[in-house]
């Protein structure tokens, strides 16, 4: 490959002008007309095209790969130790890429070698991209794994707990397949079981979004919904299982609100869907089998039910007939008419009491029914209420009586706390005909003549007013003696 670089077609080119100006006599320039930068770019086209075949193979490391937002297309460099090309993948090539391309990875580029006019610059126009050391889809894979482990799209918390006992039961996988047919025998050994089929494509192009629909409808039916979902396909090789690779059912996987049991492939084929799924199973009958798991076992159960429930009847029998026939020993049914006589005996009771209630003199009653008043009287909720109220009435008074002597007296014990302070305060001093004198210059109180020299400011407070005085200096004869 490294014999077809565009340097050693330029070598190649170079030489041979110079064999053929060699055996041609020299012409005179002038008379060749120049080229447009347009004729001289199809030229370099033409020979480019004539030593490079339709399609190649090239080999180099990625840097500066990026996808073009608006346009779809991506752009990249591949280089080795010596030299570097500039490469486009359009659109529609790089839609069907399984991988992601990243900066240092060493891939086989397939594509032609051709002019990019604007920029007056070879490019290589690349179809077909595979990542070098490994097949694409195990990268493809491997990146896609990374991705979603990161969410946390794997994590065994966010999974959804398969039903013990369900009874309804939904099948995503291809129509007359292998892999449905082995479900349906599973299926099929339980009749009460209502199963409906979502048919999907589970190989090529295509195949991941219309599974992907297919999990997001059965999340959305109200009707009929299913408790339990199951997604499979039979065995074949990674393209053949790729749909259940796919980024897209993955997600539409996690956000099914109905647990899901997968049975992809076989024991050895773990896909992106089976790390995703609620539950994961090797093969598509053992999707089904972990599905009515539980149901293969009820029969046993009914019939230990069904045992339990008549030792407990025969049991529950016995205690009511023992009851019976302890009821029936009582002395109420053994000899009723005792009962009777001692209900008539306690009626007499009664009416004797009942004579005599009517038989006492009128007054008596009457003064027995005016105490019974009185006492009536005294218990009422009425007379309660006026005692406490009276009580309220006279404590009120007499809390207001000892806040009035309290605020007196606090009120004296102001007025002479007040008149001792007026007494002991500067002010108070300065009117019994003391004074206060300071320096004038420092304001500072004059306690000693010593502090005072000659010729000094004084300013000497008096109850009413100041007085403004210079000391006399020792040292100095005074004028008006």
């Amino acid at each position: 490959m490294a014999e077809n670089s565009f340097f050693d077609l330029r070598r190649r080119l170079h030489g041979k002008a110079v064999k053929e100006a060699a055996a041609t006599p020299a012409r005179d320039a002038a008379a060749d007309a120049p080229l447009s930068i347009t004729q001289l770019t199809l030229r370099i086209e033409q020979a480019i095209k004539s030593q490079f075949p339709a399609s190649l193979w090239v080999q180099g490391e990625t840097s500066n790969f990026k996808m073009h937002g608006g346009s779809g297309h991506a752009y990249f460099t591949l280089k080795d130790s010596a030299a570097c090309i500039d490469c486009v993948m359009f659109r529609s090539d790089a839609a069907q890429l399984k991988f992601t391309p990243h900066d240092g990875m060493q891939l086989l580029a397939a594509g032609k070698v051709a002019i990019y006019p604007q920029r007056g610059r070879y490019q290589f126009y690349v179809s077909q991209l595979r990542p070098l050391g490994q097949g694409a889809l195990e990268l493809a894979f491997r990146q896609l794994h990374e991705k979603l482990q990161a969410e946390g799209l794997f994590a065994a918390g966010r999974k959804k707990p398969i039903p013990t006992y369900p009874r309804r039961i939904g099948i995503i996988t291809g129509a007359d397949t292998a892999a449905l047919q082995d479900m349906l025998k599973v299926l099929g050994r339980f009749p009460w079981l209502q199963v409906f089929l979502l048919a999907v494509p589970v190989q090529g192009q295509g195949a991941g979004e219309k599974i992907a629909k297919a999990l997001a409808y059965a999340g959305r039916m109200k009707a009929g919904r299913a408790d339990v979902l199951l997604l499979g396909r039979g065995g074949g090789s990674l393209e053949d299982l790729w749909a259940f690779n796919e980024e897209v059912v993955a997600r539409a996987l996690a956000a099914c609100p109905i647990p899901i049991i997968t049975g992809i492939g076989h024991e050895v084929d773990v896909s992106i869907a089976d790390l995703v799924a609620d539950y994961h199973a090797h093969t598509p009958t053992e999707a089904a089998q972990v599905a009515v798991a539980a149901w293969k076992n009820v029969p046993g159960q009914l019939e230990m039910l069904l045992v339990r429930l008549r030792r407990a009847l025969r049991q529950a029998a016995a205690d009511a007939a023992g009851r019976l026939t302890a009821i029936s020993r009582h002395e109420l049914f053994r000899r009723p008419g005792d009962m009777v006589n001692t209900r008539r005996q306690w009626l007499d009771d009664r009416q004797r009491q009942l004579r005599l209630a009517a038989g006492l003199p009128l007054e008596q009653a009457r003064r027995r029914l005016e105490r019974c008043a009185g006492r009536l009287a005294a218990l009422q909720p009425r007379a309660q209420i006026a005692m406490r109220a009276q009580r309220m009435d006279h404590l009120a008074q007499r809390l207001r009586h000892l806040t009035s002597e309290l605020a007196a007296r606090q009120s004296v014990r102001v007025e002479a706390m007040r008149r001792q302070l007026a007494a002991l305060s500067p002010q108070g001093v300065l009117q019994r005909g003391y004074s206060l004198t300071r320096l004038k210059r420092t304001g500072q109180i004059v306690k000693s003549a010593q502090e005072v020299r000659g010729g000094e400011l004084l300013v000497t407070q008096l109850a009413s007013g100041q007085v403004q005085s210079v000391a006399d200096a020792p040292h100095q004869p005074r004028l008006f003696e």
